[in-house]
């Protein structure tokens, strides 16, 4: 440290500094306050202040825009967040999440991150009780279909493939006018399936014009802040149990059958050939819950721009103790 700041930090604030200007500002703010205008002081709750566009308050979720992909849990800083298995008469079987606003921060993250806006942050700031449990919100108490998304995010209309529809006749490939769409053969089963790489496509829908078996529709992608991640498959590894298909939530994975895999049984018969998991990347939200239902380290959650020159991991057998947490 040098002699110039020691010689700073000794200098003696002055009377003047120190009492005088303090108590000028509080003369000036109080005559201001007393005479010239209103008091700062709000009058609630007779009187509320207007509250900006942007305010982060009490959440509000829409039961049919949820998909239950959990990431909204995931992302929490706080953990306050649960999903919660509820038994609708109308959706069925379904998983929707919960807030403890006893914990919450209300930094909005789970709201950004959304993929279908289905959850999303209002106004609405009393939610004060005497309990602490009421401050613990259940998926019913936030639930609310019709609520409107007043902005949006940006989204994109991108290509995006029904496998079960395609028969690999590559109209798609021929009508694509920059060349992002190429026939890529799916290993072990004979077939091809067409690939789309999204960073050179102009969106220009006319590969859903062509497709003669209406298997490409054009539809929007959400643009968020965070970069997704993406499953890395390792064909060795999977045993076509088909968990990471039960579990997606955006019906991204298909199963395949794979000729010649057919055993022999004592009576004669043959069985049905085993499956394994096929990807339509360009329809993953990035929620890995596919990873976490595999019991046999077949998937690998890879972030988006490291995915092509990464490579599936070597095989170290099933997990022990079932799902990976």
């Amino acid at each position: 440290m040098d002699e110039q700041t020691c010689d700073k930090k000794r200098e003696k604030v002055s009377f003047t500094g120190l009492v005088m200007k303090p108590i000028w500002a509080t003369i000036v703010q109080t005559a201001r306050d007393s005479f010239g205008g209103r008091p700062n002081t709000v009058l609630y709750p007779r009187e509320r202040l207007v509250l900006p566009d942007r305010y982060r308050g009490k959440h509000v979720l829409s039961f049919k825009r949820c998909i239950g992909c959990g990431q909204c849990v995931e992302i929490c800083p706080n953990e306050c967040m649960w999903m919660k298995r509820i038994d609708d008469p109308v959706l069925g079987k379904i998983e929707r999440p919960g807030v403890d606003y006893s914990r919450c921060l209300f930094c909005g993250l789970c709201a950004e991150i959304c993929p279908t806006d289905a959850l999303l942050m209002t106004s609405e700031y009393e939610l004060s009780t005497s309990e602490r449990d009421g401050m613990r919100y259940e998926p019913e108490a936030l639930r609310n279909d019709e609520y409107p998304v007043k902005e949006p995010k940006e989204s994109l209309l991108i290509p995006v493939l029904g496998l079960d529809k395609c028969k690999g006749k590559e109209a798609c490939v021929k009508v694509c006018p920059v060349k992002c769409i190429k026939m890529v053969d799916i290993d072990r089963t004979g077939k091809r399936k067409p690939e789309i790489d999204l960073s050179i496509c102009i969106h220009c829908g006319k590969c859903a014009e062509a497709c003669p078996e209406k298997a490409f529709g054009m539809q929007p992608k959400l643009v968020v802040m965070f970069e997704r991640p993406l499953p890395l498959f390792n064909l060795d590894k999977c045993t076509g149990c088909g968990a990471c298909f039960r579990a997606c939530p955006a019906d991204v994975i298909y199963m395949m059958e794979m000729p010649g895999t057919e055993k022999k049984k004592a009576d004669g018969t043959m069985t049905k050939p085993k499956k394994r998991a096929v990807f339509v990347l360009e329809k993953c939200i990035g929620c890995g819950r596919c990873e976490r239902a595999c019991r046999f380290e077949t998937l690998e959650m890879v972030p988006e721009s490291q995915y092509k020159s990464a490579k599936p991991s070597v095989a170290k057998g099933p997990k022990k103790g079932g799902k990976k947490k």
